[in-house]
């Protein structure tokens, strides 16, 4: 069914936001036209690819497997 099992998603947690940064997300929902939830997994990643100081998912994949 999926070629990678480990690209299936399912949930990892929530998060509890207040009114200002409730309205932030749902602006930003409105001006991209992203779902909340891809939005906001987008924002998580980016910051952590960010932090980690790696470009990207496929850049993290290859230098797991290196190493």
């Amino acid at each position: 069914m999926y070629q990678d099992p480990k690209r299936i998603r399912s949930r990892y947690g929530a998060i509890n936001l207040d009114a200002y940064e409730a309205r932030l997300i749902d602006a930003m929902v409105d001006y991209t036209g992203i779902e909340r939830a891809t939005l906001l997994r987008q924002l998580i990643l980016k910051e952590a690819l960010e932090t980690l100081g790696i470009s990207d998912l496929d850049t993290a994949s290859v230098a797991q497997h290196a190493g």
